[in-house]
C-alpha cells in the first residue's frame, strides 16, 4: 500500500524549547503520530539525520522533493527561522508544480496569530491561501486539531489507501505495469486528483477512481468509469488481470454503497435472521450486491441454490445447500454444533456464506430456511420481491432500476475477456 509521506516544517530543539518555556516538541511529535494514525509516513529531521552525514539542511530539502505534501507548524520559532522558510518555498513550489497534487498545511501553533504571520518574512510566501488550522491556546499539545486529521485524510484517500484498502491493493497491482503517462491519462478521464507522471502512486490513484460509486441514469448513459476501462484493458499484459478488474470495478462503481452498507449491517449482527431482499431481475445482479459487500479481492462464499426435482421447492433448496456444504468446504452435517462453529469461524475468516434465491419469499419459507441454517446469510432476489402481502419484515436494499440493472450487467459483460 502506497502511504503518502509528509514532511513535517518545524523550527524547535529540547535546549531552544528548554530556554523560551515552550512545547515546540510535543506539538510536532503529536502531528508525526497523528500522520501515521492515518495513513500517512512522516518525515521528521531528526528521523532523516539518523541515518546521514554531512550537511544536514540540504539532506532534508532533498527528503521533500519525494514527498506528497509538508506540514508546516508555525510556531513564534518558526517565524524566525531560515530553515522553516526554505522548506516552505520548496513545498510552494511543488504545490505550484505538481498542480494541487501535493499538500501544503499551515499550522498555527499557540502563540502565533494571523498578524505576526504577515509582519514575518514567511509572509512573502502567502501562505494564507491555503486552509490554515489554528491550534487552540488552552488545547491539548498532544491531540492536534479535529482539521488536521480531516485534510490529511483527505489525502490519503486521493494517494489510494482508503476508503477501500484491500481492493485498491488489489486493484493497484494488476495496472502496476501501465505506464505513468496512460495512468495520468486516465486519471484524468477519472477525474481525480493526482501528481502528473509519479509512477510511485499512479496505478494507486486509478485504483481508487476506478473504485469510486458512479451511478448512472441507464443503460447507454456516458460514464467516466466506462471511458477509463476502454483506456486501461487493452493495456494489461495478462488476460486474467482484465477480468479481475472488471469483476471488482463494476460491482463498486454501479451497486449502491447504501446497500452495500446495509449487508455489511446484517453480517455484523448478532441475530441468527440475516435475510436480505433486493428488486432485481436477475441473479447475478444480487451476486453483484455481495462482491460490493465484501469489501475484498475475494467476495463472500455464494451459492445460488437449485431446487431438486421431485420436492418440494424449500425441502430441494436444502437438500443443495447441504451438498454446496459439503462440496465447498466439507461440511457433512449442516445440523451438528460443531458446524455451526466452524462456519462460524469460516465467516471471521473469508465472511459470511451467502445464499442467492431468485423466488419471492413468503414467511414459511424464511422460517423453515433459518431453522436448517441458522449460521448462513440469505438474499432473496426478485422483481417483486416485497409486492407480496405475505412478504416478511427484513432489510430492504436499495435497489436499481430496470435500465439500470439492465446497464450494469451488459457493462460486465462487455468489459469481460
Amino acid at each position: 500500500m502506497v502511504r503518502p509521506r509528509i514532511f513535517v516544517s518545524h523550527s524547535s530543539g529540547e535546549k531552544k524549547c528548554a530556554d523560551h518555556g515552550c512545547e515546540c516538541i510535543a506539538y510536532r511529535d503529536a502531528v508525526a503520530a497523528l500522520l501515521t494514525e492515518v495513513g500517512c509516513d512522516p518525515v521528521v529531521d531528526q528521523d532523516v539525520l539518523k541515518t546521514n552525514s554531512g550537511p544536514w539542511h540540504p539532506k532534508l530539502l532533498r527528503e521533500l522533493f519525494s514527498c506528497q505534501g509538508t506540514v508546516v507548524l508555525l510556531s513564534p520559532h518558526a517565524l524566525e527561522s531560515d530553515y522553516v522558510f526554505e522548506e516552505a518555498q520548496l513545498s510552494m513550489a511543488l504545490w505550484e508544480v505538481r498542480e494541487d497534487g501535493f499538500l501544503v498545511l499551515p499550522v498555527m501553533l499557540p502563540g502565533v496569530r494571523r498578524g505576526h504571520l504577515r509582519k514575518s518574512r514567511l509572509a512573502r510566501l502567502d501562505l494564507g491561501r491555503f486552509d490554515m488550522v489554528d491550534w487552540p491556546p488552552l488545547a491539548d499539545a498532544t491531540a492536534p486539531p479535529t482539521k488536521v486529521g480531516e485534510r490529511l485524510r483527505a489525502l490519503v484517500e486521493q494517494h489510494g489507501s482508503q476508503p477501500h484498502p484491500k481492493v485498491t491493493e488489489y486493484i493497484a497491482n494488476r495496472i502496476e505495469d501501465v505506464s505513468a503517462a496512460a495512468l495520468s491519462d486516465i486519471a484524468r478521464e477519472l477525474g481525480v486528483a493526482h501528481i502528473a507522471y509519479a509512477s510511485d502512486h499512479a496505478n494507486y490513484v486509478v485504483s481508487a477512481g476506478l473504485l469510486t460509486e458512479r451511478p448512472v441514469d441507464g443503460f447507454g448513459a456516458a460514464c467516466a468509469m466506462r471511458k477509463a476501462l476502454v483506456s486501461l484493458l487493452p493495456l494489461l499484459r495478462h488476460k486474467e488481470h482484465r477480468q479481475d478488474v472488471v469483476d471488482v470495478v463494476v460491482p463498486f462503481a454501479r451497486v449502491p454503497q447504501a446497500a452495500a452498507s446495509q449487508l455489511r449491517t446484517l453480517r455484523d449482527t448478532s441475530q441468527e435472521d440475516r435475510v436480505a431482499l433486493l428488486t432485481a431481475r436477475r441473479t447475478a445482479t444480487a451476486e453483484m450486491y455481495v462482491r460490493r459487500a465484501s469489501e475484498s479481492p475475494a467476495p463472500w462464499p455464494l451459492h445460488t441454490p437449485v431446487p431438486r426435482p421431485g420436492m418440494d421447492f424449500v425441502t430441494g433448496v436444502i437438500t443443495d445447500i447441504h451438498e454446496f456444504l459439503a462440496d465447498r468446504f466439507f461440511v457433512f452435517d449442516a445440523l451438528d454444533d460443531e458446524v455451526h462453529e466452524w462456519l462460524a469461524r469460516k465467516e471471521k475468516e473469508s465472511g459470511p456464506v451467502t445464499i442467492v434465491l431468485g423466488v419471492q419469499p413468503d414467511a414459511e419459507m424464511v422460517r423453515r430456511l433459518l431453522a436448517a441454517f441458522p449460521k448462513l446469510l440469505f438474499l432473496f432476489s426478485h422483481n417483486q420481491v416485497d409486492a407480496s402481502p405475505g412478504t416478511p419484515e427484513h432489510a430492504r436494499l436499495q435497489s436499481l432500476s430496470l435500465s439500470q440493472e439492465h446497464e450494469m450487467l451488459s457493462t460486465h459483460r462487455e468489459f469481460s475477456p
